[in-house]
């Protein structure tokens, strides 16, 4: 018998493979760039932004002394109020305001987009706007003087040997501070006549948040003096920004150099 040979034919078919795998993980990057911006943009993000501004601002100024002072944030822009206790007590409010620092991913960073005020001026003292015919003021004894530099070297020499601590580009005093400032009270309080707490910072940063950072922190070591019985009437705060270093502020011993507080007396 004659054997039939049997041929098998196969027909190979290529299907591409369905497309949605690739596709929805391809998608995952942008749901996240969704994600991320209902974030930065929703209520949720501007309302931590607030807390976060309300809380930090608030820290700052009653650590400095400016419990009086009404705080109200939209976003990251302040309004100050309140009644000013004193002459000029609000421009160190506001000064001391627009320094505040937040916590940010990049370090602390100033807190405001933009600080505003409305104060209100304290009450006229009637008697000193009343004309008063003063007998010319008796010269000051060269005694006087003597005590006054012997004072104020006093104080140099307590922040020669330790500095006033703030925390980062900001105006608020370490606790760690309170043994130096109690020591500087009293050694102010056995001053004769006035004392002006100046402050003073490096070149680094912009100008005119070194001035306000340099206002805000003398200002800060006032109120410090005056809630450990220091008369405020004795107390004047200045701030110099970087205008007037002591060292070189190319090197970071210099620029430390120039951070500082210092008092003199007149």
């Amino acid at each position: 018998m004659q054997s039939e040979a049997v041929v098998h034919r196969y027909l190979l078919i290529w299907r591409d493979p369905p497309a949605w795998p690739f596709v929805w993980r391809g998608l995952l990057p942008l749901l996240a760039l969704v994600v991320v911006a209902l974030f930065a943009f929703g209520t949720f993000a501007r309302s931590w932004i607030e807390a976060t501004v309300q809380r930090e601002t608030r820290e700052q100024l009653n650590a400095a002394g400016y419990t009086w002072v009404g705080l109200k944030v939209s976003g990251q822009n302040i309004t100050l109020s309140g009644v000013e206790p004193t002459m000029s007590a609000g421009e160190r409010a506001l000064a001391l305001a627009k320094s505040a620092s937040c916590p940010t991913w990049l370090g602390r960073r100033t807190c405001a987009v933009s600080v505003a005020a409305d104060f209100t001026a304290p009450a006229p003292n009637l008697a000193a706007a009343a004309p008063v015919i003063a007998a010319a003021p008796a010269p000051v004894s060269q005694a006087v003087q003597a005590a006054a530099q012997a004072c104020e070297r006093s104080l140099a020499s307590l922040l020669a040997a330790e500095e006033i601590e703030f925390g980062s580009a900001s105006a608020a005093i370490s606790a760690r501070s309170a043994p130096l400032l109690d020591r500087l009270a009293k050694q102010a309080r056995a001053c004769p006549g006035n004392i002006r707490i100046e402050g003073h910072t490096d070149i680094v940063g912009r100008t005119g948040f070194n001035q306000s950072l340099s206002d805000a922190r003398a200002a800060a070591v006032r109120a410090a003096l005056i809630d450990r019985g220091v008369p405020a009437a004795r107390l004047q705060a200045q701030g110099y920004g970087a205008r007037r270093p002591v060292a070189d502020n190319h090197t970071a011993a210099g620029r430390a150099k120039n951070r500082r507080i210092e008092f003199h007396t007149s």
